[in-house]
């Protein structure tokens, strides 16, 4: 019973507009309701923490629903994050946050490492840096299951918005790789056109083409 409640509360927080999530947070609260996949949706709930080193944390709610729409899995997290380092200073920005998520209902949590830098390398060019670390806990054999790290560079042409992307990651505790060359082109402020090719953690070459639009209001 209490696993449905959840799910419902989580299903009805989704159809909040964004301004709702802008007036939140401006009061120090998160609101975060969002998309992962065409039959997956989660809402993140919380609050800024008045304290020295920021420091944000809540509940996380989701659902998720099989191809004929009934719902499979309401899942149930908590989550914390802390900032550890924030430099903005004209020409560099450097970020570095730690963040845990932990399965209400299992048990199981993963703490993740971000580290994030970005860099004026001259004056037409932009370097930007992204590492995360994730450890894994499984709740279930009560013991740490695995190591995943991603990492990308990104160089940007700041007159004509385009980038050459390579990113890279590892799971399982390095036992399976996949990497990516990409090439962005910005069109406007909410739309992006991206060429890829990418090979899977399934030893697999795929070329792909597609564009990103967004939007706020």
């Amino acid at each position: 019973m209490l696993v449905k409640i959840l799910g419902t509360l989580a299903a009805a927080s989704l159809i909040l507009l964004s301004p709702v999530e802008v007036k939140a947070q401006e009061r120090g609260l998160i609101w975060a309701p969002s998309k992962n996949s065409d039959r997956s949706y989660s809402a993140r709930l919380g609050a800024k923490l008045p304290t020295e080193t920021p420091l944000r944390a809540g509940l996380e709610m989701g659902m998720s629903a099989s191809e004929s729409g009934a719902v499979v899995d309401t899942p149930v997290k908590f989550w914390g994050d802390m900032t550890l380092m924030s430099t903005n200073l004209p020409g560099v920005k450097i970020a570095r946050d730690v963040g845990i998520l932990m399965n209400a209902l299992t048990g199981s949590a993963a703490v993740t490492m971000t580290m994030t830098q970005k860099r004026v390398a001259t004056a037409d060019f932009d370097v930007e840096s992204n590492r995360n670390v994730t450890l894994r806990y499984d709740g279930h054999s009560q013991q740490w299951s695995g190591l995943d790290v991603s990492q990308s560079l990104r160089l940007t042409r700041s007159a004509t918005g385009t980038a050459f992307v390579l990113t890279g990651a590892s799971r399982e505790t390095f036992d399976e790789f996949s990497s990516s060359v990409a090439l962005e082109q910005k069109l406007s402020d909410n739309l992006t056109v991206t060429g890829s090719f990418d090979r899977g953690f399934e030893d697999r070459f795929r070329p792909a083409v597609h564009a990103n639009y967004k939007i706020r209001w």
